[in-house]
């Protein structure tokens, strides 16, 4: 909905004429865009409130928002500008604006690894529109002090100045009723004379002599308003391409919108652990895993964190996932029967020879068909949790755990202590640490 309304945006300011600036925009891209306004600081601060709102917000594409980046476009998603705006007074009717846009994306990598968001150098346009509109809520306001009061003074500006932003300059055409003789009065209205004017009496063709002064003259604004249809039929095709794409666009099931700002982001799934910063509205972070009251997310590239599942709105296919991996936990399919501490004799190489401590467990109830794959991985997850904690507690010196399946189908899990580590940490996936154990047969767990 958020980017249906930018659209239409874009649309309407398609549709409106864009007056001359009364200032000039700043060279220096990499600082940001500047202009001076010929109007003191408090008009131009209180125009500047009218935007607040819209001073931060989506992007339905990159492309001519940012610089061009050596990834390829179709990598990067979920578009988000963020607006700074400095205001100087530089005399008693000038005033300098300042604006600098941040421009963030998350770049999806080949390399699950490398992927997060990054932050990309903004091309000026997001800082040019809204200086552009900053300048047309001044001009309605009237006329700048000891400005000429001439229609001069709100002529478009040049399709050939730098960073020129979607707002473009269209004739507004409304035929009136009653004109004769083939009389354009929408030509009368770009030519500044009023069709109630008293220079537009008598007839329609009187009027159009007062108002143009030679065949030349119409002929230059016809041209003007078939240059100005044409850009918008150009503009209209961008319209449409970008709802396509918005049609076309997948909603991924795996990311999580923060419901608040000041969201506090976990190092563990524990309330009373170390925060590692705070989430503003509407972030979004990929879930790697959800536990009962807490979901782990991927922040950038290897970073992760914890997050309470009440603050955040999470998509239905994790809800649904969710539930039944809650379900599946609180009915264990499987019960440990003998633990004991003893050198592995296995042939995985980061725990061959050491020691360990080895866990076997037995169906918890005889049972028509062997467990599920997702029911042993439930199982062997809670009994490594427990495991691990046991071990760090005592300062045992031992190297990993390894899980014995004593049942028809059996099965065997092996854990180094050092991943086990990382992962209750939260400096490992759920998914990355079952990809370095060792689980015997590998569709055990149904990786």
């Amino acid at each position: 909905m958020r980017n249906s309304r930018l659209i239409f945006s874009v649309f309407c300011a398609v549709l409106s004429i864009a007056p001359l600036s009364l200032a000039t925009p700043g060279a220096d891209q990499a600082r940001g865009v500047e202009r001076v306004f010929r109007r003191n600081k408090v008009e131009v601060e209180k125009a500047l409130q009218e935007f607040h709102a819209t001073l931060n917000g989506r992007l339905p594409i990159l492309d001519g928002f940012a610089e061009k980046v050596d990834e390829q476009w179709d990598s990067f998603s979920r578009g988000y500008f963020e607006c700074a705006v400095q205001v100087v007074a530089v005399g008693q009717e000038e005033t300098r604006v300042h604006v600098t846009a941040k421009i963030t994306a998350w770049y999806t990598d080949p390399n699950p690894a490398q992927s997060g968001y990054r932050v990309l150098l903004s091309n000026g346009r997001v800082e040019t529109d809204l200086l552009d509109r900053i300048d047309e809520a001044l001009a309605a306001k009237g006329p700048a002090s000891g400005a000429p009061q001439s229609s001069q003074s709100l002529v478009p500006k040049s399709e050939s100045t730098p960073h020129t932003s979607m707002i473009l300059p269209t004739p507004r055409i409304r035929p009136e009723t009653g004109s004769s003789a083939g009389v354009d009065a929408s030509a009368l209205l770009r030519s500044g004379v009023s069709a109630a004017s008293p220079s537009a009496s008598g007839s329609p063709a009187a009027s159009m002599v007062a108002a143009s002064g030679s065949s030349g003259d119409i002929e230059s604004l016809k041209h003007r308003r078939e240059e100005a249809e044409k850009q918008v039929s150009q503009l209209s095709s961008v319209v449409q391409n970008l709802e396509e794409i918005l049609r076309n666009q997948s909603h991924p099931t795996d990311i999580a919108i923060v419901r608040k700002s000041g969201t506090r982001v976990m190092a563990k799934p524990a309330a009373s652990g170390p925060a590692l910063f705070s989430a503003d509205s509407e972030d979004e972070f990929q879930i790697l895993e959800t536990q009962s009251d807490w979901v782990h997310v991927q922040i950038s590239g290897v970073s992760r964190g914890w997050i309470r599942r009440s603050d955040l709105n999470l998509p239905e296919g994790a809800i649904k996932h969710s539930s039944s991996t809650d379900a599946a936990a609180a009915e264990p399919a499987f019960r440990v029967v003998r633990e004991e501490t003893n050198t592995f004799k296995g042939n995985w190489e980061p725990l061959n020879g050491k020691l360990v401590k080895i866990i076997w467990a037995e169906p918890a109830s005889v049972q028509a068909k062997p467990a599920s794959a997702p029911a042993k991985r439930n199982f062997a997850k809670s009994i490594l949790v427990t495991a691990y904690k046991d071990i760090s507690s005592h300062d045992q010196a031992v190297a990993g755990v390894v899980i014995v399946f004593d049942s028809s189908d059996g099965g065997q899990i092996a854990a180094t202590l050092e991943n086990l580590k990382q992962w209750q940490a939260g400096s490992l996936s759920e998914a990355s640490f079952w990809r370095l154990d060792s689980v015997d047969p590998p569709e055990l767990i149904d990786r």
